[in-house]
């Protein structure tokens, strides 16, 4: 197909490129790249995750590989800590992150890190730890998936106008490309409204559960990728809660201090580096952080130079769909696409 073709091409002329894009940046650089899932191509998530949220465990594989030959590997807070003593930072370093504590970072993620010996920060969700707790994307996505046209009436108004607004289509077998926009259109209200909103709206229409199946890490699991000697952990919280404007100043204090306090109890080790649920901060959320943590990651996309608030570090999403190939990964770390 011509226009498949044509496609390939950009994408190996974008990933030739991605060294060039490199050396105009400052040094010593800092990239930091968030992964969020590790699912196998056959895994039952996959029908209902959005493409944003995971790469397959050979693609992580494919993407360590060609880091390390263009990049220095370093855990998080090893380069922190660098910084932080005045020596000499790698000319060019990359740092892998995982967020939310999913429990296939250890079925998955865990032994890719170790075959290839890479480190990584794991930033958890404290209260959600061993639980069964679905965030509430997940929730929603599996919600759209039962639903028919009937089912459309007996829905909370103010849930079934966000469908509506977001083009969906109630037909029992929604694309991803459908879940990913009613996804993006519910992220204009509270984690607090929606819950409320899907509570309901499971109460109308029932969902099942998927047989009690535990998605989230706990600890004997924490414990072990933290044996490995190569994954080290920071807060994202006690609740995934956006620090929004709006939340007072015990909700925050509940938030941050609270959330590193649980984790270090846990592992026995320093967890003071954040990741701001969502990439929201307020800033009061943002004053607090800096009290409470030496360093703090967003959502924002770029790399980071000698000089970057440390507080508010840039990272690269890195997901199947946009990096399945190595020219595509490349390009999407060099912030080509």
């Amino acid at each position: 197909m011509p226009g498949t073709r044509i496609k390939q091409l950009l994408r190996r002329a974008l990933g030739l490129a991605a060294p060039v894009v490199w050396r105009t940046r400052p040094r010593p650089s800092l990239t930091i790249l968030t992964y969020h899932r590790i699912l196998p191509a056959d895994h039952p998530a996959r029908a209902t995750e959005q493409p944003g949220m995971y790469v397959s465990p050979d693609a992580l594989a494919m993407q360590l590989r060609v880091l390390k030959q263009h990049f220095t590997l370093i855990g998080l807070g090893d380069w922190l800590g660098l910084r932080a003593s005045g020596a000499e930072l790698p000319d060019r370093a990359c740092c892998i992150t995982f967020d939310d504590g999913w429990r296939d970072n250890y079925d998955y993620g865990l032994p890719v890190l170790v075959a290839a010996g890479v480190p990584a920060t794991v930033f958890l969700v404290t209260d959600f730890i061993g639980s069964s707790y679905r965030f509430w994307p997940n929730r929603l996505a599996q919600l759209l998936g039962r639903l028919v046209v009937s089912d459309m009436r007996v829905l909370p108004a103010e849930l079934c106008g966000l469908l509506v607004r977001a083009g969906f289509v109630p037909t029992g077998a929604p694309d991803i490309a459908q879940i990913d926009r009613v996804i993006a259109a519910c992220k204009s209200l509270s984690d607090a409204a929606m819950i409320s909103l899907l509570d309901a709206a499971e109460s109308l229409v029932p969902v099942v559960a998927g047989g009690g199946s535990r998605d989230l890490l706990d600890e004997t699991e924490i414990l072990a990728m933290r044996d490995s000697g190569l994954v080290q952990f920071g807060s994202h919280s006690r609740r995934h809660t956006r620090l929004l404007p709006g939340l007072t100043p015990v909700q925050l204090e509940d938030e941050l201090r609270g959330s590193r306090s649980r984790l270090e109890q846990m592992v026995g080790q320093p967890a003071d580096i954040f990741c701001y649920p969502n990439g929201d901060c307020s800033p009061a959320a943002l004053a607090l952080v800096r009290t409470v943590y030496r360093a703090a990651v967003t959502t924002v996309p770029g790399w980071n130079g000698p000089q970057s608030d440390l507080h508010l570090l840039r990272r690269m999403s890195v997901h199947e769909d946009i990096a399945a190939d190595k020219a595509s990964f490349l390009a999407r770390v060099a912030g080509l696409r």
